[in-house]
């Protein structure tokens, strides 16, 4: 008779981002972008963690950091919205939840700060990413010719922050 062994998920723990990130930030966007124009710089990590408007998380397990995720919240006409403005997940915690555990975050975050739209652009080629954000909620506003540079087009993507999220699969 076989006995049953629950697999163990790696478990980590998301919290805000602090200064003492950047090192682990900047050496993220090293390992998940290619292209350096799709990388975020350590000036602008440090602005972006010291922004009050600004949610900015990271996923750590045993003191390393799995991934990162920032978003924005902006008052446009009398209304607020919310901005997805970055997600990176090391290439070895890829599919393990990560990404969306921090995306659901900010977007939980970016509610409660009364953001009624969320908003994010995704690299039209990365379907991972694609995926998740529709997984997510998020639908299609339009396509962004050379977004990332030359040839390297974005989606702009949007969903309502009232929305539920769709059910796991």
């Amino acid at each position: 008779m076989a006995t049953y062994k629950p697999q163990r998920r790696p478990i980590f723990r998301i919290r805000p981002a602090e200064a003492r990130d950047i090192v682990s930030l900047l050496e993220l966007e090293t390992s998940c972008f290619a292209r350096t124009e799709e990388m975020f710089n350590r000036r602008q990590l440090q602005r972006l963690i010291a922004n009050p408007r600004a949610v900015v998380v990271v996923a750590e397990r045993k003191d390393r950091v799995l991934g990162w995720a920032a978003g924005l919240v902006r008052l446009r006409l009398k209304s607020y919205s919310g901005r997805v403005y970055a997600v990176a997940v090391h290439p070895d915690a890829q599919g393990k939840r990560v990404g969306y555990k921090l995306t659901s975050h900010v977007l939980h975050a970016l509610t409660a700060y009364g953001a009624q739209r969320i908003f994010l652009e995704v690299h039209a080629e990365n379907q991972k990413a694609i995926n998740l954000y529709r997984m997510l909620g998020f639908i299609d506003q339009g396509y962004l010719a050379n977004y990332y540079g030359p040839h390297h087009n974005g989606i702009r993507m949007m969903r309502s922050a009232t929305m539920t999220q769709r059910p796991k699969r």
